[in-house]
């Protein structure tokens, strides 16, 4: 029996999808929750339409597309902090893709709203 709370579909990659969407914003975090499952889930049109979503709602609100610093002098303490390093884990993301979601991740990486923005938008062209 498939597991309800935790699905295969986020565990698709070198490592599971919350390790990374954690670190991020509630909206940065959605966005790379629907990208991770696109494939595998069935709907990847919608679940790209709603990472774009996010995405575009994380633009508006002026959030940061890197992760939260956790570094000593964060004021961040209210958020979950992931044993992790997020930029290692998004390269790991990256390695184990191609194409435009490689260039997705490899935005991501760098933190560049613009540009994953753009990915998203040719991941949505390429489901039509």
């Amino acid at each position: 029996m498939a597991d309800a709370v935790n699905p295969d579909y986020y565990e698709n990659g070198p490592f599971e999808c919350i390790l990374l969407a954690e670190q991020y914003s509630f909206n940065v975090g959605n966005m790379i929750k629907y990208v991770w499952r696109h494939k595998d889930k069935g709907h990847p049109k919608e679940d790209l339409q709603k990472a774009l979503w996010y995405a575009q709602r994380a633009k508006a609100n002026g959030e940061s597309f890197a992760a939260y610093p956790w570094h000593a002098d964060s004021c961040l303490t209210d958020y979950i902090r992931s044993p992790y390093d997020w930029v290692t884990l998004i390269h790991l993301k990256a390695n184990a893709t191609i194409g435009v979601e490689h260039d997705f991740c490899d935005s991501m990486a760098e933190a560049h709203d613009e540009n994953v923005i753009h990915s998203l938008r040719q991941l949505l062209k390429e489901t039509e």
